[in-house]
């Protein structure tokens, strides 16, 4: 049984999908804890000269995931963590799946929302979690994926 579901977000529409999809199946399993995981890039259009993420960006950051959170708990019973990182998006993806117990990774197909290709960082996680991952198409009918 599915006990754990992590949704990588970066508050795209394809994130939303992806979340969407979790509260479903958690209307299955009341039982079941969802992780909301945000990564902030590192790369130096996001850093200062000193390759530090700027302290107010970061809050600015985790004020969006608590409020994105306590939105999802003032409509469902569902146990929701968030957690902001910073670092490589990729890298510290991988490395934070590797770290939990994660049963399911639930994915957007993109960010991009324009097709269905599959982003870069999906394959990623497909090919190198060791974990489930369910994506989501970008066109969704109430939750449900449109035929």
């Amino acid at each position: 049984m599915i006990s754990s579901i992590l949704i990588p977000t970066d508050f795209s529409p394809a994130s939303w999908n992806a979340t969407q999809v979790a509260l479903e199946l958690s209307r299955l399993n009341s039982d079941l804890v969802i992780s909301l995981l945000h990564i902030y890039p590192n790369s130096s259009r996001y850093t200062h000269k000193n390759n530090l993420l700027p302290e107010n960006k970061l809050d600015e950051v985790r004020g969006r995931m608590n409020q994105l959170a306590q939105g999802l708990l003032d409509h469902s019973e569902d146990k929701i963590k968030n957690v902001v990182l910073s670092g490589n998006v990729e890298d510290t993806l991988l490395q934070f799946i590797k770290e939990h117990d994660f049963d399911l990774v639930i994915v957007g197909i993109n960010s991009n929302g324009q097709n269905n290709d599959i982003g870069s960082h999906t394959v990623s996680v497909i090919k190198e979690s060791g974990v489930p991952v369910m994506i989501v198409p970008n066109k969704l009918v109430d939750g449900a994926i449109a035929s």
